[in-house]
């Protein structure tokens, strides 16, 4: 019983919504998987690329929904 309530109210804060998990876990795949091949590059470069490639990808969907609304509306 005091394991459920303290799972309630951890659930009931939104401890768990703080952390983007996907997110996290594609950046530790990318940082551990370049530690495992040597890579010379710094935690703190990998996180620049990262970003870097996220905001690419969210640019490019963002213009893609642009596009398909504009068609949408026949413009």
């Amino acid at each position: 019983m005091e394991l459920e309530n303290i799972v309630k109210r951890y659930r009931d804060v939104g401890i768990e919504n703080q952390i983007d998990y996907d997110k996290f876990y594609l950046y530790s795949l990318i940082t551990h998987s370049t530690a495992i091949e040597g890579s010379t590059i710094t935690e703190n470069d990998e996180l620049d690329i990262f970003r870097e490639f996220m905001t690419k990808i969210v640019i490019k969907n963002l213009n893609n929904d642009i596009e398909d609304y504009l068609r949408s509306i026949g413009e």
